[in-house]
């Protein structure tokens, strides 16, 4: 009696759970495919105030198919600055993706401001070198200590106006491999200027102080 008691619960419990199975709605899944964009030309371009700028906009595909790219952002090539563009795309199910070009318009007249030679904060060298007018390479960005010499930045700077100056976002600036770019920072005299680092490691937003 207990047995046949037993295959009864038994019983029971198969046929709840096979209804369970039936009436639950079955899980859909399907693939979807990101965006790949790419730029037409250049993501750094540098003018001097009066040049003429055409943008060549970026491509982006989803597997084989071309889709549309829209872009925001504009920029003045008679106003010296920093301006950026960016482009962007999405699938049909909403997934994105975005590409930046920024257009660093240099001023037309010559620099009276010479920032070549060595600068230090908090008694750290930083060597700058002039390769053309308005244009400069550093070779600690940071003013670290010699102690953190594999995470010394060496990048390319612009004077923008004799007033601001900029490092365009560059990959691989150090040993350890930072990629970086700076705010627009100002230069207080030929002896002084100051900037802020965006880095991907080690480096925070403090103001960087440089003097000579």
């Amino acid at each position: 009696m207990k047995n046949i008691f037993k295959l009864g619960i038994l019983a029971m419990v198969l046929a709840t759970g096979l209804t369970s199975c039936e009436n639950e709605d079955p899980i859909g899944s399907r693939v979807t495919v990101y965006p790949e964009m790419t730029l037409n030309g250049e993501a750094v371009v540098v003018l001097t105030e009066g040049d003429s700028f055409t943008d060549q906009g970026a491509v982006s595909l989803i597997g084989e198919d071309e889709v549309e790219v829209t872009t925001t952002g504009n920029v003045d090539p008679t106003t010296p600055g920093v301006y950026d563009l960016y482009y962007s795309s999405a699938n049909e199910d909403g997934f994105s993706a975005q590409l930046r070009r920024t257009i660093i318009v240099l001023s037309a007249e010559p620099s009276t401001i010479n920032l070549e030679g060595t600068f230090y904060r908090n008694g750290n060298a930083n060597n700058i070198v002039k390769i053309a007018d308005r244009v400069y390479t550093s070779d600690n960005a940071g003013g670290l200590g010699i102690a953190d010499a594999k995470n010394f930045i060496k990048f390319t700077f612009y004077n923008i106006d004799d007033e601001r100056i900029y490092a365009p976002y560059q990959t691989n600036t150090s040993e350890s491999g930072i990629s970086v770019e700076t705010n627009i920072g100002t230069i207080v005299s030929e002896n002084n200027f100051t900037w802020v680092l965006y880095a991907s490691a080690t480096y925070g937003t403090a103001v960087r102080n440089f003097t000579r």
